[in-house]
């Protein structure tokens, strides 16, 4: 296998698992997974719609760890997208105070990192030294 889709695997498959574990706590503990991040209680309506997300992480993480020995295209694309996103909805969050959770920063670094890191290898831009 070529080094470039050796990482961009690894990217995916490390990608994957941030997004199970995610989606797995806010279906089991959204109360929980809402103080840590947003720094807000929530109520039975956003309980409901974290539950929702996590049901959609848990999607992604299966189909990204599932991925095949060539990771598809789209399927790379679509957690760059969607690790932006949040990426960008996190920092807003936080720079305009409506989000303070104690993991605010650090999961949104993550994203940042994960984006850069699947945006990279799936462009081939990861070259064994």
């Amino acid at each position: 296998m070529e080094p470039g889709r050796v990482s961009q695997r690894l990217a995916l498959r490390a990608s994957a698992v941030v997004e199970l574990a995610t989606g797995l706590a806010l279906l089991a503990v959204p109360s929980v997974v809402f103080d840590v991040l947003i720094g807000s209680p929530s109520d039975s309506g956003t309980a409901l719609v974290a539950r929702i997300l996590g049901a959609a992480l848990v999607a992604l993480g299966v189909a990204g760890w599932t991925t095949g020995p060539t990771p598809e295209r789209g399927l790379t694309l679509a957690f760059v997208g969607y690790n932006v996103i949040t990426t960008v909805l996190l920092v807003v969050g936080g720079l305009n105070g409506s989000a303070d959770g104690s993991l605010l920063w650090p999961a949104a670094a993550l994203h940042a990192i994960a984006s850069a890191a699947l945006g990279v290898t799936s462009r081939g831009g990861v070259r064994q030294a």
